[in-house]
């Protein structure tokens, strides 16, 4: 510790040797004054503070003349400990600040758990969809904030309300009661849902249309719908089989350059027609061109024919169709035509209708031709 040194006044360690100011020993020579507390020399016998001897007797306060020594100047002095039962009492008054202390703390800490515990409750409620979850919050916080519980009560009951519309449109089956709740419930639960059965129903009319236009409708409704990959599917093979426009006027000449060349006794004109072999020509299994070509010439066997004409009516049936051999389409086709005969004769047959069906190769040849006659028109 810093002293004044006793001889100079010169401040310095109590631990020096010496006074770097007058040079006087310090160290082991330094004691204070029971008087006054003031410092000097162990061989001085008056404090040249107080003036007092180091000698004379010093009293307590309360008289009781205890003697401080120089001697015990150099001991450290311990404070006095309260004893009997002021000490006790102290240690009582101790104790229970620290237990206040420590429930109060508790007490904080757990009246902010529980206020934390309630909010987090509620905003899980607010942003529920679920009734039970909001009315669980109701049952079990029933000391929330009166805010929190009026809140929670009204989304309670338009959840409920959504839930009964919800009832009346799922069990319609109704794609324009499904659309009206998801506008009117932009947020309930059921809309995923609704979306789903409105895709469904979408799609069985679709599919029981079958056209590639109900599957256009529904792949441009339904992007991500779950049917999407069977609708594109069975989209993509209508359009293929689709007989175009150009198809159409095709298959129409080359039936008409058929009956064509059979009304005017044509081979080379019917070869072009018909393909070399037939899967069946009037019924008649692997037929030939020449089978073809023999019943062309049995049309004008009689020798009363002096002229011949058929004319295909406007009733066409195309269908592509999928050849089991090669895997390509064919043109499936029905239609009747009306035959006209020129006859010197004129009681016997000059009109016949017939049903024809036929099968035409992707090269454009007649693959399969079988006629039916209708009853003939009166005269």
């Amino acid at each position: 510790m810093i002293i004044k040194c006793p001889e100079c006044g010169h401040q310095v360690s109590d631990h020096a040797e010496s006074c770097p100011s007058c040079g006087i020993r310090i160290a082991g020579h330094i004691i204070q004054c029971p008087h006054c507390g003031g410092t000097m020399l162990s061989d001085q016998d008056v404090c040249p503070l107080c003036l007092m001897s180091i000698h004379q007797p010093v009293y307590d306060s309360d008289g009781t003349g205890a003697v401080f020594s120089p001697q015990q100047q150099d001991q450290p002095q311990e404070a006095p400990k309260p004893t009997g039962h002021r000490a006790l009492w102290i240690s009582l008054l101790v104790s229970i600040i620290v237990v206040a202390a420590v429930v109060l703390v508790g007490i904080y800490f757990y009246r902010h758990t529980q206020e934390q515990s309630e909010l987090s409750a509620y905003e899980n409620a607010m942003q529920s969809g679920e009734p039970a979850v909001l009315q669980n919050f109701l049952d079990i916080y029933v000391q929330a904030p009166a805010d929190h519980r009026d809140s929670v009560a009204a989304r309670l009951k338009v959840l409920r309300l959504s839930d009964q519309e919800w009832q009346t449109a799922s069990v319609s089956k109704s794609r324009t009661a499904l659309e009206r709740y998801i506008s009117q419930h932009s947020g309930s639960i059921h809309n995923l849902e609704a979306r789903l059965m409105i895709d469904s129903l979408d799609w069985i009319r679709a599919a029981s249309q079958n056209t590639i236009e109900s599957y256009r409708q529904y792949m441009d409704q339904h992007a991500d719908g779950e049917h999407y990959a069977d609708a594109k599917m069975n989209y993509d093979k209508l359009v293929e089989r689709h007989v175009s426009p150009d198809e159409e006027k095709m298959l129409n000449r080359l039936f008409a350059n058929y009956f064509n060349s059979l009304a005017r006794n044509d081979e080379n004109s019917l070869a072009q027609s018909v393909a070399q072999v037939l899967h069946s020509f009037l019924r008649k299994p692997d037929a030939t061109l020449n089978d073809v070509i023999g019943y062309m010439r049995q049309l004008h066997a009689d020798d009363d024919i002096t002229g011949m004409s058929f004319l295909l009516n406007n009733d066409w049936k195309i269908d592509k169709i999928e050849n089991i051999d090669t895997g390509e389409l064919e043109y499936a086709v029905t239609f009747s035509v009306n035959q006209r005969i020129d006859r010197t004769d004129p009681e016997r047959e000059r009109k016949n209708t017939y049903k024809v069906s036929a099968k035409v190769s992707p090269d454009g040849r007649i693959v399969d031709l079988n006629m039916r006659k209708n009853v003939a028109p009166k005269q």
